[in-house]
């Protein structure tokens, strides 16, 4: 899994979560964090593998960051590619047998 350096992953954005507790979306960044969602926390509980880095925001630099994407997955699937039959499926069954404890 890759993930921009802001990015998150969630099923409620954290801009709804901060719309739900404090009736506005100002405490975003605040509920991402308490969410656990932004890339870096998601790289320390193992669901990301890497992170891109954007400077200071993808939006302000599309093409310089679409390059470090790029060279970032051609990295990952050459990786991939170097191994063994099997266990790429195995790695990813225990990553996610490992998810939530």
């Amino acid at each position: 899994m890759i993930a921009a350096r802001r990015g998150w992953l969630s099923p409620l954005p954290p801009e709804g979560a901060s719309a739900i507790v404090y009736r506005n979306t100002s405490h975003a960044a605040e509920m991402a964090a308490a969410q656990g969602v932004r890339a870096v926390d998601l790289m320390r509980v193992g669901i990301v593998d890497r992170i891109v880095d954007e400077r200071p925001d993808a939006a302000d630099e599309p093409a310089a960051f679409c390059l470090r994407l790029g060279a970032a997955l051609a990295d990952e699937l050459y990786q991939l590619m170097r191994l063994p039959p099997g266990e790429h499926a195995r790695r990813r069954h225990q990553r996610y047998r490992r998810l939530g404890l």
